[in-house]
């Protein structure tokens, strides 16, 4: 019955369904998870930051082996436990506001995370037999925002009676759709290789795929110009976001004053605050869609080098002022571009590695990310705890240099090779 199911199922509107539904119920959970940490947790600056740290770092154990096991065996597979690991990890959490159970909660969020990035862009690419697909991630992102609106204002109501209840009521629905997926996902380009019956030539069967898969991954990163250093810039990256994403909403409850209007709780004015930035991202990543459309992929380097520029920017006037006003505009600058850069970086890898090897190269690409949270993370959480959380937003800024200077290296090299192709052509 499924089978029949599966077989009428277009790729394209499932994976970009899935990513709204997705958006919408993360959205649901994450729109007042910081109220609901400070004020029902009463967390304070390093422990927001370990929580991020702990999701990172079961995300960073898994993500490599995850994306083998999405290119060897099932993508299907990958894709549906993650969301059952993460609907886990959101109801421990709707259960608990103990620091303890809130960080064991982020182990299955991780690993969740980490079985379902790659393998869900990987199977597009398999089942839609196209690997340019940059314009199709970023209107798969815009789709994502738009589901993140309505998960914003529904997380702010939901969280009038209690604000545990968003974390249960999104736990409970991402199950619901793991069970879905289940059931309507095709997968029908990826072989699952023949297994020895014994356990010992299983486990001996996949170390020799997973250490085949890394250096086919390795040799990727050789072959592909620029690779290396968008791999730079994505650790860059993540050293900055996890600073950012833990202490932002932190920096807002107790550093700055709210102004009081009629109607407005602490947790709606995170919804609006969600919502106001979902409907400026649709705007960037359609300005994304546009450059990359008119310019073509070479593009997308230049395009990452002028957004991590303009980040920093926006970081460092949002954690020096002292106007509600000024932050937020500053804010919600900051958050308008965070959703370019994963599409952008998406499909420029899409786009350059082969199919054998496409989930483990972009779990490796993701998995630099989760290295530079997990580095930069737990320091600007102890800068602070010592200091301040104006501080440690500036301090988190900092890792954004080295990455433009990354961008830059890598604009220039590309800039180089072209010409030398335009030489070479005229000759």
């Amino acid at each position: 019955m499924f089978g029949g199911i599966r077989s009428r199922t277009n790729p394209y509107r499932l994976y970009i369904g899935l990513e709204a539904a997705e958006s919408f119920l993360v959205a649901i959970a994450y729109t007042t998870a910081v109220v609901y940490w400070v004020r029902s947790g009463r967390l304070n600056p390093l422990q927001l930051i370990l929580l991020g740290t702990m999701v990172e770092a079961a995300y960073f154990v898994l993500q490599l082996p995850s994306g083998v096991l999405a290119d060897v065996v099932s993508r299907r597979l990958c894709v549906v436990a993650g969301r059952a690991l993460v609907a886990a990890g959101f109801l421990m959490q709707g259960l608990s506001a103990h620091f303890a159970v809130l960080l064991t909660a982020q182990i299955p969020v991780g690993f969740g995370a980490a079985l379902s990035f790659g393998a869900q862009e990987a199977w597009l690419a398999d089942e839609a037999g196209e690997t340019e697909l940059t314009h199709v991630f970023l209107r798969a992102t815009q789709f994502g925002l738009v589901g993140g609106i309505a998960g914003s204002i529904l997380s702010g109501v939901l969280a009038l009676p209690g604000l545990f209840v968003p974390f249960l009521i999104s736990g409970g629905l991402i199950g619901v759709l793991a069970v879905v997926l289940a059931c309507v996902m095709p997968e029908t380009r990826v072989a699952t290789p023949d297994r020895p019956p014994r356990l010992g030539g299983v486990l001996r069967e996949s170390w020799r795929e997973f250490t085949g898969q890394v250096g086919k991954a390795r040799r990727a990163m050789v072959v592909v110009p620029g690779l290396v250093l968008l791999l730079g810039m994505m650790f860059c990256l993540g050293m900055w976001s996890e600073g950012f994403d833990r202490l932002w909403g932190a920096y807002l409850l107790r550093d700055i004053s709210f102004p009081h209007l009629p109607g407005l709780n602490t947790a709606l004015w995170f919804s609006v605050f969600a919502i106001v930035s979902a409907l400026l991202s649709l705007a960037s990543t359609q300005w994304a869609t546009q450059r990359t459309g008119k310019l073509g992929p070479g593009s997308v380097v230049s395009t990452l080098l002028g957004l991590t520029l303009a980040t920093a920017a926006g970081v460092i006037v949002m954690a020096a002022s002292h106007v509600f006003a000024v932050v937020v505009v500053a804010y919600l600058f900051v958050a308008t571009l965070r959703p370019v850069f994963s599409p952008l970086i998406s499909g420029w890898v899409v786009a350059r590695v082969g199919s054998d090897v496409r989930a483990t190269a972009l779990s490796a690409t993701d998995m630099f990310d989760s290295a530079g949270q997990i580095a930069g993370g737990p320091v600007v959480g102890v800068i602070g705890f010592l200091t301040s959380i104006r501080v440690a937003l500036l301090a988190s800024a900092v890792a954004l240099g080295p990455g433009a200077a990354l961008l830059i290296t890598a604009t220039r090299r590309a800039r180089v090779r072209h010409d030398a192709a335009d030489e070479t052509d005229s000759a």
